[in-house]
């Protein structure tokens, strides 16, 4: 009997840590997730446990499959009806803001023109051309449906003309060369001229349009046949009709401004200012030097 009850505890001590290991290891598994489409897959097939169901479940993501297929096929189709259809051919394009260049060139220079289908016409590509161009700065596109375009434009206003290796080109009003001189877009200019040295007082070339265009400066702009900007004169205008030359330094610009043109307006009211040759305004100074004839 106590060898009976020895066996049968040994029985129960093996099935108690077989029962242990087993729950162990079943605890040490990791856990494995799907992916949230596949996990609802998984669990519809597994909850529906039939061939029937799987067969209507590859239906419907067959009809699914058809009908984005169809929509497009319809899309396309469509579109390719609309870039070929007459009621979106371009009939009118409206330009505005050009100056000193003409509608067609453009229309040239955008890669747009009537007849073109609007739909397919490229917004970004006709902008980007014309910014492209030396003339424009700015610019926008606006399609109008089914036929029009609107093209505003802001172009770089020429100033000077300016020598480049022996090529005349279009300058804004900081000497900036913009493009050369053409016969179609002629404009009569005064020639600029930047001595070696004087690249930091350009900045007084607009100064100066600014003072004539108000009157600070009583000389006409389409008087002015040259202007040079040099290191030791500053700013210096010749006057063709007059054959006068007018200097302003640069190391106070307003006061030599308001003494030249106090100067000047003396000697016309002398009835003199014919006689002048020279005019500088330097230094807190105004120096005029007349003809040899005035002198003698």
């Amino acid at each position: 009997m106590p060898f009976a009850l020895k066996r049968s505890s040994r029985k129960a001590r093996n099935a108690y840590t077989k029962e242990k290991h087993a729950t162990s290891g079943a605890r040490s598994l990791p856990s494995i997730r799907l992916p949230r489409f596949l996990g609802w897959m998984f669990g519809r097939l597994t909850r529906l446990g039939s061939l029937k169901s799987l067969a209507a479940l590859a239906v419907l993501l067959l009809t699914v499959a058809l009908a984005l297929a169809g929509v497009c096929a319809a899309s396309l189709w469509l579109y390719n009806e609309a870039v070929t259809s007459e009621f979106f051919t371009t009939r009118h394009v409206d330009v505005t803001g050009n100056v000193r260049l003409s509608r067609e060139m453009v229309l040239q220079y955008g890669g747009i023109k009537e007849g073109d289908n609007s739909l397919a016409v490229s917004i970004a590509g006709v902008e980007r051309n014309l910014r492209q161009t030396p003339w424009v700065e700015e610019v926008s596109v606006k399609r109008l449906l089914p036929d029009r375009f609107v093209i505003r434009l802001k172009e770089r206003m020429p100033s000077f003309w300016v020598h480049k290796d022996g090529v005349l080109y279009y300058a804004n009003e900081r000497g900036d060369i913009i493009a050369p001189v053409e016969s179609r877009n002629f404009l009569s200019l005064p020639t600029l001229r930047i001595e070696a040295g004087a690249e930091d007082a350009t900045q007084y070339l607009a100064r100066l349009l600014k003072d004539m265009q108000s009157g600070v400066l009583p000389v006409e702009a389409g008087a002015i046949a040259a202007v040079t900007v040099s290191p030791g004169r500053g700013v210096e205008i010749y006057l063709e009709d007059r054959e006068m030359r007018l200097s302003i330094a640069t190391d106070d610009w307003n006061g030599n401004l308001a003494r030249m043109s106090v100067t000047l307006g003396d000697l016309a009211r002398r009835h003199e200012l014919k006689n002048a040759r020279e005019v500088c305004a330097v230094n807190g100074n105004v120096w005029v030097i007349l003809n040899q004839s005035a002198q003698n």
